[in-house]
């Protein structure tokens, strides 16, 4: 099921949708997922604008140099892209070159594999 790209995204979220939609298909919760990536993008974007203007330092209360909140937010918001895109179902590089995956990637890969099927099941006994 591929959702409309919502109208509202800026131009980081509108390009992430169209990578993510342009080759894979989305269940519809995972269509859920794939519009909060697009929007983490487009708040990481305005923060990295806010950086790139500000800078990474800014004046403490008492006058003194400290990192600037922003680029506390900004790692934070990156970590929080990334589990977004871990939650979608995608094929890995390895597996799209048809290359071996390693031990790490295939327990890693079993263990997303028993996530969805369980998901799916849900969704399924709950009419979705």
């Amino acid at each position: 099921m591929q959702k409309r790209k919502p109208d509202d995204l800026g131009e980081a979220g509108s390009a992430l949708w169209d990578r993510l939609t342009d080759d894979l298909e989305f269940d519809p919760w995972e269509v859920e997922i794939v519009e909060a990536a697009c929007r983490q993008r487009d708040d990481i974007a305005l923060l990295e604008r806010v950086i790139a203007a500000e800078g990474v330092i800014t004046t403490g209360s008492q006058g003194q140099p400290r990192l600037s909140a922003v680029v506390t937010e900004v790692r934070q918001s990156r970590l929080a892209l990334a589990k977004l895109l871990a939650e979608l179902r995608m094929p890995s590089m390895e597996e799209e070159a048809g290359k071996p995956m390693n031990g790490a990637s295939r327990r890693a890969q079993a263990a997303a594999n028993t996530r969805w099927d369980r998901k799916r099941k849900e969704a399924e006994a709950y009419g979705a």
